[in-house]
Parts: C-alpha cells; structure tokens; sequence
C-alpha cells in the first residue's frame, strides 16, 4: 500500500505552493542602494528626504520572507518612484532579475510565462473591462494568479485600507495579506 509520503515524493504534477524568498544583502548596503537609486531615478524630487516607512521597504528586501509588497499613502511620496525604479535596480544588482510594473488602469491579462513577479502600480485607477458582455477585473485575476502561481506581487496604492475593502471582494483582500504593507505617511514632494 502507498503512503502519503510515497505520493509526495512521486507526484510531480502534486507540488506545493512555494514563494521564492530573496534576501538582497545587509541593511546597510541595501539602504544605501536605496538612497542612490531614488536620488538618480526621481530627479524631481530637490532634496532626499528618508521617510520612516522606507526603513520598512529596506528591511523587506534585506529578507522578503517569501512575501510580496504593497506601499500605499497619500500621492507624492514616492511610491511609484519606488516600484518603478528603485526595487527593480536593487533586484537588477543583486538577482540579475528585470522586474517591469504595469499600471494598474492598463492591466490586462496577466503574461503568465514571465518573471516570478506581479508588480501593478497605482491599485485602484483600474476600471472593469468588458469582453463580450462578461466582465473582467483584470487587477483581482492578476492577483489572484499571483497566488495561485506563487509570484511575489508588488503594488503601489493610494487607496486607504478602508477604500480598498470597498473596492475588492474578499478573495481579493485575503491575497493580498500576503503581502507586507507599508503605509507611507508625509508631505507631497511634489512642489
């Protein structure tokens, strides 16, 4: 008679969900990365300023613990910058890995053979698409192939946590608590 330990060992098509768990390198030298890459990437910002959340984003690539990432805040606070730019040059150095977001409001269907990554920034300016009468939420099929394939998601936001319980359906929410959230608070760079 088989055991169900025989099962695990043989049943290739039987595997477990497994997130990749990276880890980037020290605090220290990953702040530093930090600092140049948001310094180089966004020049409209005058002076860098370090908010305390992005300690919070620094210490999730010094170990990702197999989570993905979600920043949300107010508009201005570099957000974008951040996903767009200063992770995927950290992940460049340190994986050799191309991380390419999409926004949001242009999501279609997900490119399912690509990188082990979902990035979308700017959650919540999408719209419901509408393919022959069926509709389609291209943001909560995204997510939910991050989970189902087990793909780091990284998303921006500036919705509120409340105005996200608003907007999606709980299978939605509920993958998104994978992720680590870190809610950036502090004036708009922007002049």
């Amino acid at each position: 008679m088989r055991t169900i330990e025989d099962t695990f060992k043989n049943a290739d098509f039987l595997q477990p969900k497994v997130f990749n768990r990276y880890k980037l390198g020290e605090r220290e030298e990953i702040k530093e990365m930090f600092i140049k890459s948001f310094e180089y990437y966004d020049r409209t910002v005058e002076k860098y300023e370090h908010l305390p959340a992005y300690d919070e984003i620094i210490d999730w690539m010094v170990d990702t613990k197999g989570r993905g990432l979600m920043l949300m805040g107010e508009c201005g606070l570099g957000k974008s910058t951040i996903l767009n730019f200063v992770i995927p040059a950290i992940f460049r150095t340190r994986t050799n890995k191309i991380l390419r977001s999409v926004p949001a409001k242009e999501l279609g269907a997900v490119d399912r053979n690509k990188a082990p990554f979902i990035i979308i920034d700017d959650l919540g300016t999408e719209s419901i698409k509408n393919d022959y009468g069926t509709k389609i939420d291209a943001v909560a099929d995204a997510i939910s192939y991050a989970e189902d394939s087990s793909k780091t998601l990284l998303i921006t936001t500036n919705l509120t946590p409340k105005a996200l319980k608003e907007r999606y359906d709980e299978r939605t929410l509920d993958r998104l608590r994978k992720c680590k959230v870190v809610i950036i608070k502090g004036k708009s760079f922007r002049n």
